[in-house]
This record gives C-alpha cells, structure tokens and sequence, in this order.
C-alpha cells in the first residue's frame, strides 16, 4: 500500500479486533486515496477498546513519524471535551443547566443578559457568537480582564430564540462561570487535568505549555527526560506534538462537495464588499493565527475551551466512551448519560444556524445527528435522528459517543480539511463502522 501524498510505503501501526478490519481498511484508504498525512483512531466498545490505530507522520517537513501517544490540535472537538467537563461539573452538583449564568457571575446580566441559563449558553442560543473588542493570543491569559469584556458584549439576537455556532467565544465565557462557581475556582482546563485526565491516564489537555515553555509550568504531571508525555499533563514535549499541514489542492478537491459555502460567501463579502457578516465577524476575533499555525506554542498556551486542545485520538475515544456506557465511573452520573443521549428532533429553536447558515441541532454543548448530518448507530423508530452526540473540529477531527451501540469514538490528524462540519474522512470510518456494527 502506497500512500498518495508521499508515494511511500504505509504501515498501520497498533491493534484493533478482527471484527473491525473494515474499520482499518477505511482509515488505510484516508492516506492511500486521499492525502491523509499522519493519523490515529481509536474506537471502543461498550467500554473495551477495539481500535486503536496510527499511521503516517506526525511532521511530514522532518520526516518524523506518528507515534502511540502523539498528540493533535483538535480545534472545536474541544468543545465537546469542554461539554463533558461540564456535564462531569453538573453531576457533582456544582453546576446545573438550567440555572441563570447570573448565579454565578452577576456582572454577565448587562444588556439583556440576566436571564440566559448554562443550557442556552452551551446550545448557541445566546446571541453571543461575537466578541466586539478586538483581542490577540496574548490578551487570552488575563482571564479577569476577559470577563469584563464578555460581560459588556451585547447579544446580537434574543437569547433562546434562535442558535448560531459561537466558534470560539463559547468556551471563555464557560470558562468564566466555571472557575466562579467551582469551589476551588479552578479552570476548564485545570478541572480537566486533576479530575478527569490525570486520573484516567489520559492525553488531553485544554491550555498546553509546549517545548521550552513546559518547563517550569504549572502544569498537571510532567515531562520525562525523554519527552514521553504523562497523563493529564498540560505541558507537552515539541516531540510529541502533531505538525499541522495547511490545506492543498488535491485535499480542496476531495472536500468540495462538503464546504459550507453560504458561510464562505458570507466571508468573501464581508472582507471585499465590505459587509458586515456575523460568521465572518465570529472567526476573526481573537486574531490567533491561521489553522496551520495551531501547532505553535502561542495559540496552544492560553486557555481556549472552544478551539485549543490537543489529545490523543485514544483520550478522546475513551471519554466519549465513559459518557456512553452506563456506570462506567463516576465522572458522569447515569441520569446525566441518559439526558446527553436524549433523542434529537426538531424543537422549539429552528434549525437554521444564524452564523453557519446551515441546518444543525445542539444538545447540552454537543452537535445531534440531523438528517444533513448523520453519525451513530442508525435510529429506530421512537430515536428521532439519532441518539449520539460529539463534536467536529475544523480541519478534520472528530470524537462522538453513541450510546445505542455503547461507542465511543476519536479521530484527530494533521492534515487540514476544509468540509468544516462533516469532513470526508471520518465519515468514511463512521460508514464502515456502520456497516459492521449493522451485522450485530
């Protein structure tokens, strides 16, 4: 087997159960068919882990090679990272839904404010997808200063009546109430390294010191001398950090048919006509730098808990898999599974997203299946479109529970995509993972 964007040998490293070859041969035909350049996958099974999987380099420019434990920037599947710290928050009783965000933090009430809950928040239905004052990486490590600048944002549609995707303002404004009411006003990122990570042995992290930077952080764990990265650490080694690619031509021509391209006119006008576009105003502010540059210490430092983790395919899978299997820890409790795992339908709030312009359903701060948008086990009759619930990356990462097949499942790569919302890759895993799991 050939790779197509190399030209050289492939070799899958890792394991995965007989039964799931299909799965493999998927992930294979990525880098044979379609430019994949390094990747990992990782899919268990009612709490047993089936695949677990890796090929390719995780720095084409040096030659190094993906490794076991290599990790990815995964973009807005820390979203849905951020939704099971948060789920894992509301089942110790120190959260709860559908409690004002004034609760916790009063100053949050300004200019019409005062009644949005958590729900409304982690769905998109704030209003609130823009941040107006213009912010830089390095604004991001002020937290105090940030919470004044969320607060005065105004909504730019009345809270709960409608959703629009929030790309990154999301995750601070979570952050904030989150270290306010927890008890030892820790972060998202924190609560992650000493509750969940840490004590999971798992690669994930939300706010990573990279290279010379780790040492010396306050970091969770550590690095050992020969760069190995401990679990639940949030410092990482330069070596042990998926280099990401910007997209090419062959990649453009593979996600074509997948761009989102209302929302790419939207952009186009708004930066040559000069009109205003709520999509376009949503992805320009903070100024991070450009997806191909995600790898870089900078944008990984601050704490982003919409769009800066990096994980290992494997810490993503195993998450989505506690969240799916019934009494699997106590990280989540199983009458909050059961609301994550909530048939999706049509509901009050339209479909139509207000900044993506696109037809999508959120839950809890979890993407559900649509009929644009189909993942998980195929539903039965009384299952709406689905029960599973996860999040997309931009680029191409993707990590999602299925509760009615007890999968959890995590797919991260450093090659860019530009579907957005539903890369062909992944997709194509998810077919071949139907298909087996249809002869059950």
């Amino acid at each position: 087997m050939l790779s197509s964007r190399t030209g050289e040998e492939l070799t899958v490293h890792g394991h995965a159960d007989e039964r799931f070859a299909p799965v493999v041969e998927a992930f294979t035909r990525n880098f044979t068919h379609h430019h994949e350049i390094g990747a990992a996958l990782a899919i268990y099974e009612h709490g047993k882990p089936v695949v677990d999987v890796w090929a390719g380099y995780r720095d084409l420019g040096r030659g190094l090679p993906w490794q076991r434990d290599t990790r990815a920037p995964v973009f807005s599947t820390t979203k849905g990272i951020t939704a099971l710290v948060i789920a894992s928050a509301v089942s110790r009783g120190v959260l709860d839904y559908d409690t004002a965000v004034t609760e916790w933090w009063p100053e949050f009430g300004q200019h019409g404010k005062r009644s949005v809950t958590l729900r409304q928040l982690l769905d998109h239905q704030a209003g609130l997808p823009v941040i107006s004052a213009p912010l830089r990486t390095a604004d991001l490590h002020d937290l105090d200063a940030l919470a004044g600048i969320l607060a005065a944002e105004q909504p730019r549609w009345e809270p709960g009546t409608r959703h629009g995707y929030h790309p990154t303002s999301l995750g601070f404004y979570l952050n904030e109430l989150f270290r306010r009411a927890d008890p030892g006003h820790r972060t998202i990122g924190q609560y992650l390294a000493e509750e969940i990570a840490g004590p999971r042995g798992l690669l994930v992290s939300i706010g990573t010191a990279v290279g010379s930077a780790a040492v010396g952080s306050a970091a969770v764990g550590s690095t050992g001398s020969d760069g190995a990265g401990t679990p639940g650490q949030r410092s990482i080694g330069t070596e042990e950090l998926a280099v990401l690619r910007g997209t090419t031509r062959g990649v453009l021509v593979d996600n074509a048919r997948d761009i989102p391209w209302r929302m790419v006119l939207d952009i186009a006008r708004h930066a040559a006509l000069k009109q205003p576009r709520i999509a376009a105003e949503a992805l320009a502010n903070p100024r991070v730098g450009l997806p191909q540059h995600a790898s870089r210490a900078s944008f990984l430092a601050p704490e982003m808990p919409s769009s800066n983790a990096v994980a290992t395919a494997r810490a993503i899978a195993a998450l989505y898999s506690d969240a799916a299997t019934p009494g699997a820890s106590e990280m989540i409790s199983d009458e909050l599974r059961a609301e994550l795992a909530a048939p999706s339908v049509p509901g009050a709030i339209p479909d139509h997203d207000m900044v993506l312009n696109v037809p999508s359903r959120y839950h809890l701060g979890f993407r559900k299946p649509h009929p644009t948008f189909p993942f998980g086990r195929p539903p039965g009759p009384t299952e709406g479109d689905g029960r599973a619930f996860g999040t997309t990356g931009i680029g191409g990462s993707f990590g999602y529970a299925d509760p009615t097949a007890g999968i959890g499942f995590g797919y991260v790569m450093n090659q860019l995509g530009v579907a957005m919302l539903d890369d062909p890759r992944p997709r194509r895993i998810r077919a071949a993972l139907d298909e087996v799991l249809a002869k059950d």
